[in-house]
């Protein structure tokens, strides 16, 4: 089992703050009978400002994640109803779209999921996009039931694309870039002001607060840095919708292979 990421934050945050702590208690010096409680008046003022801060952030990046995830999962389930809704459709029609929905999930499972970790989109996933879209498109229905089944196919092709646009933004996204600096000076300022009562009571009892304080900042940070980056952190989001739509697909049509096999065998004499 691996070590939860959260740990090196935390751990990190902790050992910073120690080091900035024993620093402090040797270069300090704060009369904290004239100055306490305007001290104690900012360090509410800040706490409060930076807690809510940090809580409407991880709020929001749980929210992208759990977004993000269910995104990927939509655009599984988009391939599946693919191939069920091949079914209604003659040969070859079917069989190409089936074999295009298994083609597809390995693509993205093989291809486009690493890639995605540097912001980078498959040509083999859009070309197998591209493909099954064709198909659908360019079929050409017979009866009333074989429109129905098309139309009901345009639209999942069209959800994939969209999930798909979407996952592939958010793999691009600088938002954590851009935000961790200023998270990060939120940060340096907390623990820096709780260095201004260095000079008064227990420095172990110090170092323990100080401690909690860093700890608490590390984890929260550390969540909102892993779960904006759904595609390229140690939490990413894995392709398990596909490999489950995968299996299942591949196993449905190995079944098939079978009967098909002994329809077309020439009748002994």
């Amino acid at each position: 089992m691996s070590i939860s990421p959260l740990f090196f934050w935390a751990g990190g945050f902790l050992a910073v703050s120690l080091v900035g702590l024993f620093v402090s208690s040797k270069t300090i010096k704060i009369d904290l009978e004239k100055n306490g409680d305007l001290i104690v008046a900012m360090l509410t003022i800040l706490g409060t400002l930076v807690s809510v801060l940090l809580g409407l952030l991880v709020s929001s990046a749980d929210e992208q994640y759990r977004s993000m995830e269910a995104c990927v999962n939509s655009e599984a389930t988009s391939i599946n109803e693919i191939f069920r809704l091949s079914h209604g459709l003659p040969q070859p029609t079917a069989n190409i779209l089936q074999d295009g929905c298994i083609d597809y999930c390995n693509k993205v499972i093989s291809d486009e999921w690493p890639s995605m970790e540097h912001g980078v989109t498959s040509t083999a996933v859009t070309n197998a996009y591209m493909s099954l879209s064709d198909a659908v498109v360019k079929f050409r229905p017979a009866n009333d039931g074989e429109a129905s089944v098309q139309s009901a196919l345009l639209s999942a092709t069209s959800q994939i694309q969209q999930n798909r646009g979407l996952r592939i933004v958010a793999s691009r996204s600088t938002w954590t870039r851009r935000l961790l600096p200023l998270i990060l000076t939120c940060a340096i300022v907390v623990l820096t002001c709780s260095y201004l009562y260095v000079g008064k009571g227990s420095l172990l009892l110090h170092a323990v607060l100080v401690g909690l304080v860093a700890i608490t900042l590390g984890t929260n940070i550390g969540v909102i840095y892993l779960m904006t980056r759904p595609f390229s952190s140690e939490w990413t989001i894995q392709p398990e919708g596909f490999e489950l739509s995968k299996t299942a697909m591949q196993k449905y049509k190995s079944s098939l292979a079978p009967s098909a096999t002994h329809e077309h065998s020439p009748a002994k004499p």
